[in-house]
């Protein structure tokens, strides 16, 4: 079966795996790719759509000690104790028989496939960093093995849609509160430092976020007009320091009086 794959991949004209990085902004030259320090000849060469590096997969992979196997829309990477796999059109991972969720799906263009190079490189024991100042994406294999898969891999959501390693405390009203005021402050900290700027904050599916004031530790809003009473839902989403995107949401019930 591995022949068959082989073969399909030649004919395909050795179909290149394609990988995303998350990085904070690109500057306007050329993306090069290193791994361990050395240059990675890429073919196509990287390219950046919607803030993320996408580079071809294979070689990169090889590099990294990892064998790829592509078969009906799966994509499995397997190397350095790990496993991998990946659907195309799917935001479901499994690394290591463990279900985890990654915030960009695996996509083809023509005969090439794009995976997220962040969450597979790290999932198999890498480290990734970007160069912002000098446009290089530079993959480690040494030092202990990279970061554990738990720092890059963001959680499925729990039932309440709740993700991502930064946690919410201190949360203004309380959830299950209810709270008299029917202006109430609304806010909550941060467990961990976010990205301000990505910050998105709703109140009842209305995006709130331009009236809230906003810093990498909380959040404050307060309503202009008064809500009505009864139940109402606050949404909070956005990105850590390290580009990992998290989304809280909690309720509370507003009362009769208006101020």
């Amino acid at each position: 079966m591995h022949s068959s794959i082989s073969r399909r991949l030649s004919a395909l004209g050795a179909i290149a795996l394609l990988t995303t990085l998350t990085v904070p902004a690109l500057g306007a030259g050329p993306v090069s790719v290193t791994v361990n320090g050395q240059p990675a000849n890429l073919s196509p060469a990287p390219t950046e759509r919607a803030g993320r590096v996408f580079v071809p997969l294979r070689g990169v992979f090889e590099q990294l000690g990892a064998t790829v196997v592509y078969d009906s829309g799966t994509i499995n990477a397997t190397g350095r104790g790990h496993t991998v796999s990946l659907k195309i059109g799917s935001q479901q991972a499994i690394v290591d028989g463990q279900q985890q969720t990654v915030d960009v799906a695996p996509f083809i263009i023509g005969a090439s496939t794009y995976v997220p190079l962040r969450f597979v490189s790290q999932a198999l024991g890498a480290s990734v960093n970007y160069d912002g100042t000098n446009d290089i994406v530079a993959i480690n294999t040494n030092g202990g093995g990279g970061a554990m898969p738990s720092e890059v891999i963001t959680p499925a959501p729990d039932t309440n849609g709740n993700r991502g390693a930064i946690v919410l405390s201190s949360m203004r009203p309380a959830g299950g509160s209810i709270e008299p005021s029917r202006r109430p402050t609304i806010g909550a900290s941060f467990g961990g430092t976010v990205d301000p700027g990505s910050l998105r904050i709703t109140l009842d599916q209305v995006d709130v976020t331009q009236d809230a004031t906003r810093t990498p530790r909380d959040f404050s809003y307060t309503p202009r007009m008064p809500l009505e009473p009864g139940s109402h839902r606050v949404r909070v989403s956005g990105t850590d320091r390290d580009g990992q995107p998290f989304s809280h949401a909690w309720e509370f019930t507003s009362g009769t009086e208006s101020h």
